[in-house]
């Protein structure tokens, strides 16, 4: 849906609701529309697409919390895929828009306490009570995707899940509530079984279109963070094709595969590269494994050359989401130059391009061939 659409869609909402009992924050969302159910068609991308830098927000190193709204199928596949693919060559693509790989936490569960729910009545709603309640503390990072329960329907500005849309992503403006953050980024995942099987994705398992659909959601909101906001063709704006929306929009419904930093390989839609002009599910020249997970312990302390044991172990990419995992470990022993020395990465060192490394209780990652700190408590 284009922004012109999606405007028309929002003012309809607004005017639809009858006296909700809060006062809704300024929101939108955008809509990923279903394909044609019959013959389950991907979009082909537009020869003449390219996204344009419209100088909003995007989500430079996502943090997922996942939402499961009432008995969501498949959360614990879900945890691990958020987790996976978030530190994977898939997300690797938008370096070029300023978004670099992240990290996802477990879910956590709501109640279901409607099996039918509106937008702005009911999800930005449940969202802004758990802010003000203190369960979730929104950032610049985080994205919260909500993933529902089968036989729970959900509309927004008229449109109807698993009749017009497959899921969505919007943008709720929550400065008023002084917790730091300006937005709250948030998808709505209806369950993909039921009448959205056949419209959402044409894999035969019903979990893998689940994450082709959730992947379109999270590269969306990642580079585009919040076009729910956006009233003209500019800022808050990100990165935005005018003719042809967001880069999943471009892609929509091209379904291929990427590893992610569990050695697993997950089902992805893929996403825009103005760079390669193309739809991508991976990063080119980025190799297909797990992240190498280095540990050193220091063995002797009491000499100037203390003795230091290097275990590194590779986990191979699994052929499938229900594959098997083949395990590799080397062990070399080197010579410490000094004592106490952690072993671990010089921030702005050189480095492999995609390797993330834990020393001392701090996560570093290769970005750039130049190590950064990604996080601490690894």
């Amino acid at each position: 849906m284009l922004l012109s659409a999606l405007l028309t869609a929002t003012a309809f909402a607004t005017v639809s609701i009858a006296a909700p009992a809060y006062e809704p924050l300024p929101s939108t969302v955008r809509l990923q529309k279903m394909t044609n159910s019959i013959k389950n068609q991907a979009n082909l991308a537009p020869v003449s697409a390219h996204l344009t830098n419209y100088g909003g927000p995007v989500i430079p190193n996502v943090e997922v919390h996942p939402i499961y709204y009432g008995n969501a199928n498949y959360q614990s596949n879900l945890d691990a895929f958020y987790a996976g693919v978030t530190n994977s060559a898939w997300m690797d693509v938008m370096n070029q828009y300023g978004v670099y790989r992240g990290t996802a936490v477990k879910g956590f569960g709501v109640p279901a306490t409607k099996s039918s729910l509106d937008d702005v009545a009911d999800i930005q709603k449940m969202l802004i009570d758990l802010v003000k309640g203190g369960t979730i503390r929104p950032t610049a990072n985080t994205y919260y995707p909500i993933h529902f329960a089968p036989g729970i329907s959900i509309s927004q500005g008229g449109s109807a899940s698993c009749k017009v849309f497959c899921a969505y992503h919007g943008t709720i403006d929550v400065s008023s509530l002084n917790v730091g953050a300006k937005y709250l980024y948030y998808g709505v995942m209806p369950d993909q079984g039921g009448a959205c099987a056949g419209g959402c994705g044409s894999n035969a398992q019903t979990v893998n279109n689940l994450f082709s659909v959730s992947s379109h959601e999270l590269c969306e909101a990642a580079t585009d963070a919040a076009v729910g906001l956006a009233t003209v063709i500019g800022a808050p704006l990100a990165w935005y094709d005018q003719t042809n929306g967001e880069n999943g929009d471009i892609c929509n419904a091209q379904q291929g595969t990427t590893v992610g930093g569990d050695g697993v390989t997950y089902v992805v839609q893929k996403h825009w590269s103005n760079a390669d002009n193309a739809c991508l599910a991976n990063k080119a020249g980025v190799p297909q494994t797990t992240t190498t997970t280095t540990t050193t312990t220091k063995v002797a302390t009491t000499t100037k050359a203390a003795t230091t044991t290097t275990t590194t172990t590779t986990t191979k990419a699994a052929t499938s989401t229900k594959g098997t995992t083949t395990t590799t470990t080397t062990t070399t022993t080197k010579k410490a130059t000094t004592t106490g020395s952690t072993g671990g990465p010089v921030v702005g060192g050189p480095c492999t391009q995609g390797v993330s490394q834990c020393s001392a209780g701090t996560m570093y990652y290769c970005q750039g061939s130049k190590w950064i700190v990604w996080y601490t408590g690894c």
